[in-house]
């Protein structure tokens, strides 16, 4: 049997603090999403901005490992915005 390493909330806020991206600990996936777009509204966060739309990317392509919940926070906060 095969067992898969999912992407859960904790691993989306880690990805996100690797690029330098300021996020709380402890909090869902939603709030992950919204942290990320209001570093990215900041002159400071301006330059993560390549990086946050790759990482979307990848995280998209990853989405049948993904969580349903970490999917559908990414979905409704990032790609409309990240993610075209």
């Amino acid at each position: 049997m095969m067992y898969t390493d999912l992407i859960d909330q904790d691993d989306f806020r880690e990805r996100l603090v690797r690029l330098g991206i300021p996020v709380d600990q402890n909090v869902d996936a939603e709030h992950c999403c919204r942290q990320l777009l209001n570093w990215l509204a900041q002159p400071q966060g301006a330059a993560s901005l390549a990086q946050a739309k790759a990482l979307v990317h990848e995280l998209r392509q990853q989405r049948e490992i993904m969580l349903p919940d970490v999917a559908r926070a990414i979905d409704q906060y990032l790609v409309p915005v990240l993610g075209r």
